[in-house]
């Protein structure tokens, strides 16, 4: 019954959702690798500025509409298409209902949205294509430090396949990050297969719709510097002084993994990281020049991790 009235609760959201608007300019993306704290911001934002949260709609497991956009799957900006495109289309412009994408729809009840935020840890492979398209839509990248991904996904149990299926795309190994040695990378285990996807995701979404054309927001930085987030806040129009209840953990927060909420000290997860993972995490860095930005102590040099990110932008 439980599991019966949850559902009937998301269909019931999903068809209340009020989204007047029906263009681009009113969407707003929100982008970033899997356990980056890309809920966090999604609840964040949305409740700031009243806007509508699209919660990872593109799931071709649950809407066979997307099912030409496989995670992992890269498209590159000048493509002639994007595959399932009339669907994403849907997305941008509001028109898409689903329950699942609709689950957060009562952050904000019975309001009249000013936009729409799209939360979605499988656009850094193809966002670039939709900010190359739609030059309107504004988006915010959200990145975190990889020991605390890895550490994160290594307790829920994540799988690397993904990984494997990007590095069998030419045009992303051999193309648009031909100049990495990604292939020289030892994939054999799943501690460095992991940490290169983190790595391929963010070094895709930096090269593709990177510097000016999105706002960076570092999760680590953030969950001990609210001001951090005022610099997605102000890309998507609201007044950083708006953000509230940012003590508040994510539903996505899980005790036993790396977020930093599930704990009072938000470098915790820290204990659990083992030298064998910095060593993986210090190879995969060196390989992509993330390195200064990331020290395997689990901090972040900021500075550092704008230029690499203003730097991959403009080539």
């Amino acid at each position: 019954m439980p599991a019966l009235l949850t559902r009937a609760e998301r269909l019931a959201r999903s068809v209340a959702v009020w989204d007047p608007y029906r263009d681009t300019a009113h969407a707003a993306l929100l982008s970033g690798s899997g356990r980056s704290g890309t809920t966090w911001l999604l609840e964040a934002y949305s409740r700031a500025g009243e806007l509508r949260p699209v919660f990872e709609p593109f799931r071709p497991d649950l809407d066979a509409r997307f099912s030409d956009l496989r995670p992992g799957r890269y498209v590159p900006v000048d493509a002639a298409r994007l595959p399932s495109q009339e669907a994403v289309e849907d997305v941008l412009t509001g028109r898409y209902r689903h329950p699942w994408a609709d689950q957060e729809a009562s952050l904000n009840p019975l309001k009249r949205y000013r936009g729409r935020l799209i939360k979605e840890i499988r656009f850094p492979m193809w966002a670039g294509w939709v900010a190359h398209r739609h030059p309107d839509v504004r988006i915010v990248h959200v990145i975190r430090h990889p020991l605390a991904t890895l550490a994160s996904q290594s307790v829920l149990g994540w799988s690397p396949e993904r990984m494997h299926y990007m590095m069998a795309q030419p045009e992303l190994v051999d193309g648009l990050l031909g100049d990495l040695p990604l292939r020289e990378l030892a994939v054999v285990d799943d501690a460095t297969a992991l940490v290169t996807r983190w790595a391929v995701e963010n070094v895709t979404a930096a090269r593709t719709y990177g510097a000016d054309r999105s706002a960076l927001v570092s999760y680590d930085v953030a969950v001990e510097d609210r001001r951090e987030l005022g610099l997605g806040a102000e890309r998507l129009g609201i007044a950083p002084d708006r953000l509230t209840d940012l003590d508040k953990p994510s539903k996505m927060t899980h005790a036993k993994s790396s977020n930093a909420h599930a704990t009072k000290d938000p470098r915790g997860w820290m204990r659990r990281i083992d030298d064998s993972q910095k060593a993986v995490v210090a190879r995969v860095l060196d390989a992509v020049g993330l390195e200064q930005a990331f020290p395997t102590d689990g901090t972040v040099d900021r500075g550092a991790l704008q230029r690499w990110w203003d730097a991959c932008g403009r080539p």
